[in-house]
């Protein structure tokens, strides 16, 4: 026997069916009366998220992957900011990806960073992570592809390899991840303590590779395209001696703490490297260099 609980959950289902069918001022009616009737305080707010995100992403108007790609992140990004309803990511999520399946998904198989995403949210495990793999070949430097083709590692149990790609996103474009961005627990729950501590999200993104590095959560792989890239990146900022932020000098002195771990572990005939990082690391932050010391020289257990 059908429950008055039945008939409002009835209603839910009717508003989301009206939205997929693009039926949006029915579904919203809908979503107006399950408010109304069971007062729960978060669907006024769900109402508004929605009719939002319907002016801004204009779903109706999406025919090119570019564009369905952008509204995508417009969405992804203001749940990630914990502007959203977890109900809103999730319903427009759905909609993108009946769009991509209907419109795009044999569609420019070259464009392997819009393909790997909308592989790994449709649980493409594999075809994500060859999309997402040649993207990163050709765009070395993508945080973005990076952080997809991560969480596609850890979907399918890879977890060494997504802390890998994870340590060289903190190196490369910390402040550029959201909490979401970090994967594991033990990351998000430190930067969540170094949040709190700092009161600023930019000093927290930039300490949080070294806290990871001092905790022995982060993995170093051998790879020296990247290697270079950070020397380069190191160097450049290092041309140009100004005052740094706090969070600007926390940035640098990773930057160079990578390149110092880097040739320890796998340019070994090169101290000197070694050293001119490590100089530098005591100019910029004497306090978090003696941390520093003190764990390289911890004995290994």
């Amino acid at each position: 026997m059908a429950t008055l609980w039945d008939r409002f959950d009835s209603l839910l289902h009717e508003a989301e069916q009206h939205f997929f069918d693009y039926r949006f001022d029915d579904a919203l009616k809908k979503w107006e009366s399950y408010y109304r009737i069971t007062a729960k305080i978060e669907y006024g707010q769900i109402i508004r998220e929605i009719q939002r995100s319907l002016k801004e992403t204009d779903v109706t108007k999406i025919n090119t992957s570019l564009k369905l790609l952008t509204a995508f992140r417009k969405i992804r990004q203001r749940f990630l900011e914990r502007q959203i309803h977890r109900y809103t990511y999730d319903l427009f999520l759905n909609l993108f990806k009946k769009i991509y399946l209907a419109q795009f998904a044999d569609q420019d198989k070259t464009d392997y960073l819009f393909h790997g995403i909308f592989n790994y949210l449709l649980q493409n495990y594999e075809q994500a992570g060859q999309m997402l793999t040649e993207y990163l070949r050709q765009n070395f430097e993508s945080v973005e592809g990076r952080i997809f083709l991560g969480h596609v590692y850890l979907e399918v149990g890879e977890q060494r390899s997504a802390i890998a790609l994870l340590t060289e996103n903190l190196f490369l474009a910390a402040d550029q991840l959201y909490e979401d961005d970090l994967y594991l627990s033990q990351f998000k729950l430190l930067f969540g303590r170094l949040f709190s501590e700092t009161g600023r999200k930019n000093a927290a993104a930039w300490l949080l590779p070294f806290e990871a590095w001092y905790r022995n959560f982060l993995v170093f792989d051998e790879d020296e395209r990247f290697y270079r890239l950070m020397v380069q990146k190191e160097q450049n900022e290092r041309i140009i001696r100004v005052k740094y932020t706090t969070a600007e000098r926390y940035r640098h002195f990773v930057r160079c703490l990578f390149v110092a771990e880097y040739t320890r572990h796998f340019i070994k005939d090169n101290p000197r490297i070694i050293l001119d990082q490590e100089t530098y690391m005591e100019q910029l932050d004497p306090a978090l260099f003696q941390r520093y010391r003190r764990k390289r020289k911890a004995p290994k257990i």
